[in-house]
Formats: structure tokens, C-alpha cells, sequence
């Protein structure tokens, strides 16, 4: 049970329902992380449309930013971002093989390319420590990454990190359309609050 009230759709404010309303028009459902932030409106209307963009943005596209993702849950053992980030990395094509390999860096090596392995050797590192980020690490992100991809993917791990100890220090549990469809096929759209 989360430690503070989700709100309902009944309980919202005025200034929380239309981004309600918006998020589950678009994907189906409200996310309990924004049920949650939608107890402060003001920072509900800031965090939706920056994670819609962390989410979206086209620098390193769908797959490499589900990698980051995924990779970060794993890394932070946080069950709720592991059942959006594995539906969303689903979406993006990563193959079953590969999302079972995330988190073990023997198996990413085998499964994964270069790029897409230290994709996840960074998001465990950063999620592991903050600052170690090693001078040999950050030079083979220059050889397979240009500066924006970096920066994309940097800011990218960062997010989920923070949106994971934000779920894990509420204790917001995992919505229903999570639990109860179990088929890849059923699993819902990845929503702006998608955390991690």
C-alpha cells in the first residue's frame, strides 16, 4: 500500500484533472505516480511534459532509451519501473532474450551490440554511484556515442533514477493493467509519468 493517498479522479483538484484526463485519454489509464504528484499540482504540471520529453525525445530513439530505462530499473530493483520499463522496452522490439539479460553484464555482452551494452553498463554504474562515471568509462562513450547522445542518455538514466526513489520511497505499488495481463500484447502504453 503506498505510504502517501493516490488520488482518485473524484478527489483531484480542478488544476489536476485535465492532466488526468489528458494521460488517460492517451494511454489508458493514470499512472499512481501521478496520482501521487497530483497531491502537488505544481510540481504534477512540471514533472509531466519534462518525462514526456525525456520519454519522446528523438536523440537516441525508442530502443536505446528503453535500454536506459530498463537497465536503471533493474539496477535500482524497483518493481514498479521494472513492469513499465519492461513493457515499454517490449514496444521498442527488445526481444524477450534481451530484457531477460538485462542486469547481468555477462549475458548483456552476448546478447546486446557495443552501444547498446554500454547503454547498460552506464545506467548500472550511475544508478550503482553517482560519481562512478571512470575516466576509460567515459571514452568509450565518445567512441560510440556524439555529444548530444550522451547527454540524452545521461539525462535519460538520471530521470529514472530519480523516479524510482520517488516510487520506491512512496511505496506506490504497480497499477492492476499491470498485474492482471501478464501477455506482452496486453500490456498498456507507456504513459508521460512511466517510471521508471
Amino acid at each position: 500500500m503506498a505510504f502517501v493517498k493516490l488520488l482518485t479522479e473524484a478527489d483531484a483538484p480542478p488544476e489536476v484533472e485535465p492532466i488526468f484526463g489528458a494521460v488517460a485519454e492517451q494511454y489508458g489509464f493514470v499512472p499512481n505516480i501521478l496520482r501521487a504528484l497530483g497531491l502537488c499540482p505544481d510540481l504534477l504540471a512540471a514533472f509531466v511534459p519534462f518525462w514526456a520529453q525525456v520519454y519522446s525525445s528523438p536523440t537516441i530513439g525508442p530502443r536505446l532509451r528503453a535500454l536506459a530505462a530498463l537497465g536503471t530499473a533493474k539496477a535500482q530493483d524497483c518493481t514498479y519501473c521494472v513492469a513499465h520499463m519492461t513493457a515499454s522496452a517490449r514496444r521498442a522490439g527488445v526481444a524477450e532474450q534481451e530484457i531477460c539479460a538485462i542486469g547481468n553484464p555477462v549475458d548483456e555482452k552476448a546478447v546486446f551490440d557495443p552501444r547498446e551494452a554500454l547503454i547498460l553498463e552506464l545506467a548500472d554504474t550511475l544508478t550503482r554511484d553517482a560519481d562512478g562515471t571512470t575516466d576509460q568509462m567515459r571514452a568509450r562513450l565518445r567512441e560510440h556515442f556524439t555529444d548530444s547522445e550522451i547527454v540524452n542518455i545521461v539525462v535519460a538514466i538520471g530521470t529514472y533514477n530519480f523516479t524510482s526513489r520517488v516510487l520506491k520511497s512512496l511505496s506506490i505499488e504497480v497499477e492492476d493493467v499491470f498485474t492482471a495481463k501478464p501477455e506482452a500484447d496486453s500490456a498498456p502504453s507507456q504513459p508521460a509519468g512511466r517510471a521508471s
